[in-house]
């Protein structure tokens, strides 16, 4: 079992930092002519892991408005994953000097 939650965090660690790649692209382009600001979001396996959409908002400010929420909210999604890791990890640690002892 937690081998398999632990494969499960880093999967979903791996959206995370996909995504914060993604987003950061979309501030970088903001002012650019005619550039369209994405967002992803995590897809079965059959689609390649992500889903690509437009996100919404006219006008340079309100793309890197929208762009910094969706960042500042991807940031907290990925500590809140490497704080999981982090748990496993320590019950594998604790485990590992139960048996030892």
């Amino acid at each position: 079992m937690p081998e398999s939650a632990f494969a499960a965090i880093e999967a979903a660690m791996n959206v995370e930092r996909g995504r914060s790649i993604v987003l950061a692209a979309d501030v970088a382009n903001a002012r650019r002519p005619g550039f369209t600001a994405v967002d992803v979001q995590p897809a079965p396996a059959e689609f390649g892991g992500f889903v690509v959409r437009a996100m919404r908002g006219n006008g340079a400010s309100a793309t890197i408005e929208n762009t910094m929420a969706a960042s500042a909210q991807n940031s907290v999604r990925y500590r809140a994953l490497a704080d999981q890791e982090r748990s496993i990890l320590r019950e594998f640690r604790s485990a590992a000097d139960d048996a030892r002892r």
